[in-house]
């Protein structure tokens, strides 16, 4: 990254802080829309429109898509949801036709959880009441039956414990019966009706110079105006309204004073000059005891999560640091440091892959890294990435007495869970709290922090957090909706919504995982099917083991709600995985032919998709991954409720993967992330991403890393090899907003990747350290775009992304990269306002006299358009004008055009996207002076940050 230390850049952000300030505030609770905040909002909505219309072509059977027009955000646009145009629907590419369907001997078992009874014989009209008792009836089955269908009719089926597949299962379809909605949940009910009592139901105190509205403005769905009382009245009528939850009263001069209702169950105290505010207290208790109670860390009220008692209040399914507020604490006084632990034991296996940054193989084993299982890691080394930044995690953490939460002595703190940022927001710790100290207002953690595998030994900001809250306290009981549930003698308390309205029933979630299909390498199950079905209410598993699986950022749970591993022949079809608490589908170790298509993936708790296989350390030549998997048009959004170091798919030391069609967004970190090289040999084809990377940083909607080499036999099929078979993605629209950087984040050692055709918005290219990718036939719409992390940093201040090309480059035995007949537009950025060149390229570790001339990628025949045609090519120090650089032989046959319009943007990604419509979606000079995004909150953050500089 380019830093920008020019007094006119701060000066210029000095002015728009200025300018800011003096228009109105943002309400509580807004959504930041993620535009960037110099791109004109004509071009950004007809991205966003552009980006609608081939979410509705990838994915037909979504007929309006409403799911992705409310994430683009579109009626800011003015765009009409019915407005919009259809596809005509598909049908499947893969049908659930294994030999089980096609044999006229299969056997057919039906289940029923209302009409049931497992001592029936399973037709269809005497079905069993339990999926566990049809497979038993399947594997009943004579040897001369190939295979069979168990029809699960509609209904909701509580398991009481995971259903295991195995071998003796081969050649079976589970699915819901026709159009019957079939629902798997990892949950038990439990009956609150005349079960509740009052603990306590009574108006806070009044607290002088305390406002939770935040501005004495108009009446928004979080705040309501209540009108000119005086203090008394206003707490006497927020204590008789059944909305209000809260109030402030500012002082007045010639009346009263103003009265405001908190009205969004949100408790965000500033500190405020004659103002008064307070809050009502209710809390409601149901003793469980008589209904065979579970251990639960989720509970379901109306089929959602409800949001366990916490400090500060938040939803974590609907707030995060894409919101304001966040539901964050903003940061810790400090963090404990870590404990002090002997050296890994450090494995390093040959061959080695010379000339590249990343030669070899390398491993710690315990130390530092001992909480991980098995307690290993690349980042155990003493030199990991080159960098000696080897793992490390805080212990707890001390908050500031001005938090609201100084006063308190928890009775129970080791109830409580800490979620944390990485202190470079790079994901997220989760931690169980050991204890409390109230004097020394101190959190000790007992266990967590693995979440992610970098942890924290780094420069400047050495074994820190970022953003933190903490769950699972009974004294943060305090905001209507939050519960909180007493696991030993399974008493649950409740704050409700409204005064007299409590719940009736409830799901208290205790599976982890609701199938399990395991074979093995030399005994697979073969040829499974699951279709048609929903699963939800599933155990969080952030606290279970985690593993480090190969080079990249990640640690993982290897786990899922569905968990598939020794499997050959695997189809998952039109299911939805509604709020698993961890990963919702987990490819491990050996599959083949797996397909998954046609699913939802929504509020996950980690991530939608993950294939992770496993190797004899460098050696992955005995095939025990996941491999040819195919991943079709599938939709994942809201991701990572819990963990923040996920994706729609992510997948380690996996190979021949297959992504088609697919749309994700609304996620914590890159959309999809290829860990390592591996064996390579990927298709990453026509999949739309966008508003990913919103809590993290240094990430895009694709993200891949190769820092450890690996022995496999995928380039050719026989021979085994360091070098991995080239990997393509082609034809994807790939959105960088939020604090995304690059849109295609090629980061640390990445290599072999073919990337053509792509539609790439407000991001270019990027390799980091690594080499042989041909980069051709894409075209970026201005990545000199403004993110709201991107330009100005969590932790480094202002930020300047480089444009169309950034390259730290490799070694040159490994080959070189090309970027070539690409098309990119830059400029909005306005030489005279801000005295600034426009970098076309950035190149690091080369010199003027050209002689590291190898580690600049070839490039020719580029189209580049800006307001001014004055390009510039950065080389460390060194700066050269395009005709500067041409005249050293490079760049040969690049062009530079004038900026066009928003009708040719567009224009270009319908042509790279196969869209034929012909009519203009951008809109008149005039009418898009009417469309504005909420960028004020945004604005807020970046005028903060220039404490930083």
């Amino acid at each position: 990254m380019a830093r920008a230390s020019d007094a006119s850049h701060v000066a210029l952000l000095m002015v728009v802080c200025v300018l800011a300030s003096a228009m109105p505030a943002a309400g509580q609770g807004t959504l930041i829309s993620g535009t960037p905040l110099n791109v004109d909002s004509n071009t950004d909505c007809a991205i966003r429109r552009l980006a609608w219309d081939f979410a509705k072509k990838l994915l037909p059977q979504r007929g309006d898509f409403k799911s992705a027009y409310d994430a683009l955000q579109l009626s800011a646009c003015g765009v009409s949801l019915e407005g919009g145009r259809r596809y005509e629907q598909r049908p499947f590419r893969y049908q659930a036709k294994p030999m089980a369907k096609r044999s006229s001997g299969a056997m057919e078992v039906y289940v029923s959880a209302t009409d049931g009874d497992d001592t029936n014989a399973g037709t269809l009209n005497e079905p069993v009441q339990t999926m566990q008792r049809a497979v038993e009836i399947y594997r009943s089955r004579e040897i001369s039956v190939p295979g069979g269908v168990i029809y699960v009719r509609g209904g909701t089926y509580y398991l009481t414990e995971t259903l295991n597949l195995g071998p003796e299962d081969n050649n079976l379809i589970i699915t819901g019966y026709k159009d019957e909605k079939v629902v798997i949940s990892g949950g038990k009910e439990y009956v609150f009706t005349g079960n509740w009592r009052e603990v306590v139901n009574e108006m806070g105190q009044d607290m002088e110079g305390v406002d939770v509205v935040g501005y004495a403005g108009e009446s928004n769905n979080q705040v309501a105006f209540h009108g000119a009382f005086s203090l008394s009245e206003c707490r006497d009528a927020c204590e008789k309204s059944d909305t209000c939850f809260a109030y402030t009263w500012y002082i007045g001069y010639d009346i009263p004073g103003w009265c405001y209702f908190r009205i969004d169950g949100l408790w965000v105290p500033t500190q405020q000059v004659g103002a008064h505010s307070g809050r009502k207290l209710h809390v409601v208790m149901a003793d469980l005891k008589d209904q065979d109670p579970k251990k639960f860390s989720t509970l379901f009220l109306n089929e959602r999560r409800a949001v366990r008692a916490r400090y500060p209040d938040g939803n974590p399914e609907t707030m995060g640091l894409y919101t304001s507020p966040t539901g964050y604490v903003p940061s810790a006084m400090s963090w404990l440091p870590p404990l002090d632990y002997p050296p890994s034991k450090e494995i390093i296996e040959s061959p080695q892959r010379y000339g590249t940054h990343f030669p070899r193989f390398q491993l710690g084993v315990n130390g530092s890294v001992q909480n991980f299982h098995p307690p290993e890691s690349y980042w155990g080394t003493a030199n990991p990435a080159n960098s000696g930044l080897t793992y490390s995690i805080v212990t707890g953490l001390i908050y500031s007495s001005d938090e609201w939460i100084a006063d308190q002595n928890w009775i129970r703190p080791d109830t409580g869970v800490v979620h944390a940022f990485h202190c470079l927001h790079w994901g997220n710790w989760i931690f169980a709290v050991d204890k409390q100290d109230k004097d020394k207002h101190q959190i000790t953690f007992s266990k967590g922090g693995f979440q992610e595998a970098r942890g924290c030994n780094m420069p400047v900001v050495n074994n820190t957090g970022a953003q933190w809250y903490v769950e699972n306290i009974r004294e943060l009981l305090d905001a209507p909706g939050e519960w909180y549930y007493n696991n030993e003698n399974f008493t649950l308390f409740y704050y409700p919504k409204q005064s007299n309205s409590f719940p009736t029933s409830g799901v208290g979630t205790f599976l982890e995982q609701l199938i399990s299909v395991k074979g093995s390498m030399q005994n697979p199950v073969m040829n499974i099917t699951i279709a048609n079905m929903t699963f939800t209410q599933t155990e969080p598993t952030y606290l279970n083991n985690y593993e480090v699986p190969s080079g990249g950022d990640w640690s993982i749970h290897r786990g899922g709600t569905v968990f598939v591993e020794g499997v050959d022949g695997f189809l998952l079809q039109n299911c939805i995985f509604d709020s698993p608490g961890g990963n919702a589908l987990f490819l491990s170790s050996y599959v083949r032919n797996a397909v998954i298509e046609g699913n939802e993936f929504v509020y996950l708790g980690d991530s939608a998709i993950a294939a992770v296989g496993s190797t004899d350390l460098i050696d992955g030549t005995t095939g025990t991954q996941p491999r040819g998997t195919k991943v079709i048009g599938n939709l994942m959004h809201e991701i990572g409720v819990w963990g923040k170091q996920t994706s729609g798919y992510f997948q380690a030391l996996a190979a021949e993967t297959v992504l088609y069609g697919n749309v994700m967004f609304n996620g914590p970190r890159a959309g999809i992330n290829f860990n390592d090289g591996f064996g390579g040999g990927h298709l990453v084809e026509m999949n739309l991403v966008f508003n990913m990377v919103r809590e993290t940083v240094d990430n895009g909607p694709f993200n891949s890393w190769d820092r450890l080499p690996y022995l496999t036999k995928v380039k050719d099929g026989v021979t085994p090899s360091l070098t991995p078979a080239q990997s393509n993605l082609t034809r994807n629209f790939f959105i960088c907003n939020y604090h995304s950087i690059y849109p295609i984040d090629h980061d640390d050692g990445s290599s072999y990747y073919y990337d053509t055709y792509n539609y790439l918005v407000y991001g270019g290219y990027k390799n980091n350290l690594g080499n042989n990718k041909v980069v051709k036939y894409n075209t970026y719409i201005y990545p000199d775009a403004v993110n709201t992390f991107t330009f100005l940093d969590f932790d480094y201040g202002i930020v300047f992304k480089p444009f169309c090309a950034w390259s730290s480059g490799d070694f040159p035995s490994s080959g070189v990269d090309l970027w070539a007949n690409n098309t990119c537009i830059v400029g909005i950025y306005s030489d005279e306002l801000l005295d600034l060149k426009l970098t076309i390229y950035e190149y690091l570790d080369c010199s003027s006299s050209m002689s590291n001339a190898y580690l600049i990628p070839l490039s020719a025949n580029n189209s580049l358009y800006t307001h001014n045609k004055y390009f510039y090519i950065k080389c460390e120090s060194e700066t050269w004008s395009l005709h500067e650089f041409q005249d050293k032989g490079y760049d040969i046959g690049t062009q530079v055009y004038d900026l066009v319009d928003c009708d040719t943007i567009v224009g270009w990604g319908k042509d790279l996207l196969g869209l034929t419509w012909e009519e203009s979606i951008c809109m008149t000079a005039s009418s898009s002076q009417s469309v504005a995004f909420s960028v004020f909150p945004l604005l807020a953050v970046l005028c903060a940050n220039l404490f930083l500089l």
